[in-house]
């Protein structure tokens, strides 16, 4: 996306970050508690998305949020802000997100590559297995069985995470994927059978489970690659 474009993009979604994070009423947000205000720094972080100077992009978007900033203390004159502003909240909040706007950035830079079905084949298939096994929760759940087959079967993909990788040309990174896909998923499947006493217990078995099966998925991946 050009600078300018992203430029007037931030300038219409600058007013409803404003509104959100000092007008907005919020059951977990006060003066005290500023959580609201942490929204501040996402503009500009945007300025990854730029497809010119990242550094120019960056300037243009922190002046749109300072700039949005003293319209509001302008307008506190008049309107009463919910929270005043934070300032360490604010300038923690655009630091967090260009660190975590940098992260992906690069990560997607290394992801997306040409043969990528030949890389990340692994997870695909792992991901229609997670996909299969909340299919037969929900059909679980519809028809009231409790104690069925889909907590054996995320019990399994808590091992397959890692050996299926083994037989892939990336196994670290599509191990960790792996994993980044069974934690919401997997734990979306088990916690709606427990109770929150003994999820964390639950939770503890299955990545014992998933941590024992990584010596046997590097061993496998050693010999498949030697061979």
């Amino acid at each position: 996306m050009k600078t300018y474009t992203l430029f007037l993009l931030a300038i219409f979604l600058q007013p409803f970050c404003i509104y959100f994070a000092l007008y907005a009423k919020a059951k977990y947000s006060s003066e005290n508690k500023p959580i609201n205000q942490l929204v501040l720094g996402v503009t500009p972080s945007l300025a990854y998305i730029s497809t010119e100077d990242f550094w120019g992009a960056f300037v243009l978007l922190f002046i749109v949020t300072a700039g949005s900033l003293l319209l509001s203390l302008l307008l506190n004159l008049r309107y009463v802000m919910t929270r005043k502003v934070n300032t360490s909240t604010v300038l923690t909040s655009i630091f967090s997100f260009l660190l975590a706007g940098g992260f992906f950035n690069w990560l997607i830079g290394h992801l997306i590559v040409e043969n990528w079905y030949e890389i990340y084949w692994p997870t695909l298939y792992f991901l229609g297995l997670l996909c299969c096994v909340f299919v037969i929760k929900i059909i679980e759940n519809k028809r009231q069985i409790k104690d069925g087959l889909s907590n054996m079967l995320v019990l399994a993909l808590c091992v397959a995470a890692s050996v299926v990788p083994a037989f892939g040309d990336a196994f670290l990174l599509c191990t960790c994927i792996n994993i980044f896909l069974l934690i919401p998923i997997g734990g979306a499947i088990i916690s709606s059978d427990v109770d929150k006493t003994s999820a964390g217990g639950i939770a503890f078995f299955y990545g014992y489970v998933f941590i024992m099966s990584m010596p046997l998925s590097g061993l496998l991946y050693l010999a498949l690659s030697s061979s």
